[in-house]
């Protein structure tokens, strides 16, 4: 059930190098130059890609730990409240940016 470790952690890994630092970035203060339009936006984005990022040790470490099924189970069960939290993060990044470009006449 739970596959070969090293394809878990190259996973783990290349997610952590690709959008670990971005996320952390952003809530640093640095602004993308593809959000610089969105820029009361970026916060919101931040976190909901923080929360994506979050499922991926909470789905690979208990699978790379080969543990029992019902705790991968609901490893990756409780993974769908942080999908959750990524959408409402998304929603209100569109709408901060609707609420900015209604406010600046755009």
């Amino acid at each position: 059930m739970n596959g070969n470790p090293t394809y878990h952690a190259i996973a783990l890994v290349a997610g952590t190098l690709l959008v670990l630092p971005l996320a952390v970035a952003v809530l640093a203060g640095w602004t993308p130059r593809g959000l610089q339009g969105r820029r009361p936006a970026a916060r919101p984005y931040a976190w909901a890609l923080l929360c994506l990022y979050a499922l991926m040790p909470l789905n690979a470490v208990p699978r790379m730990m080969d543990a029992a099924p019902g705790v991968v189970t609901a490893c990756t069960a409780s993974g769908f409240g942080l999908i959750g939290a990524a959408c409402s993060f998304f929603v209100r990044a569109g709408l901060l940016h609707r609420r900015t470009n209604r406010t600046a006449g755009t």
